[in-house]
C-alpha cells in the first residue's frame, strides 16, 4: 500500500476529482488549459499529465476571484455654491432648462409647419380661382 500525500504526483483527472466537488465542471481537460495558460504546476514525465493536490489548491487561490470595487465613488454632499444650491440641485435645474428649450423648439416646429400649411393652401386657392376683373358700369 502506498502512502500518499498532498505532495503525491497524481494525474490530471484523479485530480479533478479529489479537489472539486461533483458537478463543478472541472475535469481533467480543464486542468490541462490551465496548466497551458501557465495557472497550474504540470509535470509530464512520460505521456500522462502529472500534478500534486498543493499545487492545485496554489492554482485556485491564484485564480480566487474577490469581491469587485464599486464602479462608482461615493461623493460627499458638496458644499452649497454661491447661490446656497448643492451639484444635484445644480444639476437638476440644468436638465428642466434643457428639457424646456427642447419643449419650446418642438413647439415652434410644429406652430411652422401649421403656417407652412395654411400658406400653401392659400396659395392654392389663388392659384384655383379666376383672377378678378374690374366691373364697368
Amino acid at each position: 500500500m502506498t502512502d500518499w500525500t498532498d505532495e503525491t504526483l497524481r494525474p490530471l483527472d484523479e485530480l479533478a476529482r479529489i479537489a472539486f466537488p461533483e458537478g463543478s465542471g472541472v475535469t481533467a481537460d480543464t486542468l490541462k488549459r490551465l496548466a497551458r495558460a501557465g495557472k497550474l504546476v504540470v509535470y509530464r514525465p512520460g505521456k500522462q499529465h502529472l500534478s500534486t493536490l498543493v499545487n492545485v489548491w496554489e492554482m485556485v487561490r491564484a485564480t480566487r476571484v474577490g469581491p469587485k470595487p464599486p464602479t462608482t465613488k461615493k461623493r460627499s454632499p458638496s458644499a452649497p455654491n454661491a447661490l446656497g444650491l448643492t451639484e444635484l440641485e445644480l444639476s437638476n435645474l440644468a436638465l428642466e432648462q434643457a428639457r424646456e428649450a427642447l419643449r419650446r423648439r418642438e413647439e415652434k416646429r410644429i406652430e411652422d409647419e401649421w403656417e407652412a400649411r395654411y400658406e400653401r393652401r392659400k396659395a392654392a386657392e389663388r392659384k384655383a380661382r379666376p383672377p378678378r376683373t374690374p366691373k364697368s358700369p
